[in-house]
């Protein structure tokens, strides 16, 4: 792709970036994975982290190439370098700022990786970091370039966002389909109607401290007494 074509570059990402999401990814992690595609075909000059923020306690990371993986994943264990710092100020970080402290051991990975330029740009979705696109340049990264990767971040986060209430939708369908079936157990085995068998499902959720979906699935799945109970949280 062409950098420097605004137009082009937008138009080109909204149809690999809405690709992603009609192919109903089925975790973050196939979201992540299908940005960081696009941006290996968007930004063919550079290598590319695409972080997806899942939670509090986890992240899903995909890499166009092993050192910056690499990199990426050494900078998540020290929590800081640009990325890390892209997602908690909201904002665009250059990783060759001078004025900027990154911890000696990522420094000298970068280096040793043979990575002049380092650029992170926050995926934003209601003014929170929802995820970063960082760009690793064996050579500088130059203004197209970085218009680009700040378009793509843009449009990412409509994937991102799509993408997880796609997640959300399918698993709570998934959900909905496991809890009737053992529903459906419950009312063919003790002969009660509906009403009654999902409240002993419920029941016996908050007796054993597990999810509903998970004493629905073991009712489905484990009848034989092949497999132990489900564990409490």
């Amino acid at each position: 792709m062409n950098s420097s074509d605004p137009i082009a570059s937008s138009a080109r990402l909204s149809h690999e970036l809405l690709a992603i999401v009609h192919d109903e990814p089925t975790s973050v992690d196939r979201i992540a994975s299908g940005l960081v595609d696009v941006a290996a075909a968007t930004l063919p000059d550079h290598d590319a982290v695409v972080t997806v923020v899942v939670d509090r306690a986890r992240t899903a990371r995909a890499a166009t190439a092993r050192p910056a993986r690499e990199l990426a994943q050494l900078e998540a264990r020290l929590g800081a370098g640009p990325t890390a710092c892209a997602l908690v100020e909201v904002r665009v970080v250059d990783g060759q700022d001078p004025t900027a402290r990154w911890p000696r051991a990522w420094s000298e990975a970068l280096e040793d990786a043979g990575y002049e330029h380092v650029l992170a740009v926050p995926v934003v979705i209601g003014a929170v970091a929802a995820g970063a696109v960082t760009l690793y340049g064996r050579s500088e990264i130059t203004g197209p370039d970085r218009a680009t990767a700040q378009l793509f971040a843009h449009q990412a986060a409509l994937v991102i966002e799509g993408g997880r209430r796609l997640v959300q939708l399918r698993n709570a369908v998934a959900s909905r389909d496991v809890i009737g079936q053992a529903k459906g157990i419950l009312m063919h085995r003790f002969g009660i109607d509906a009403a009654t068998a999902f409240s002993r499902l419920v029941e016996a959720s908050q007796d054993m401290n597990v999810k509903l979906v998970d004493i629905a699935r073991w009712y489905v799945t484990d009848q034989d007494g092949s497999e132990p109970s489900p564990r409490s949280s």
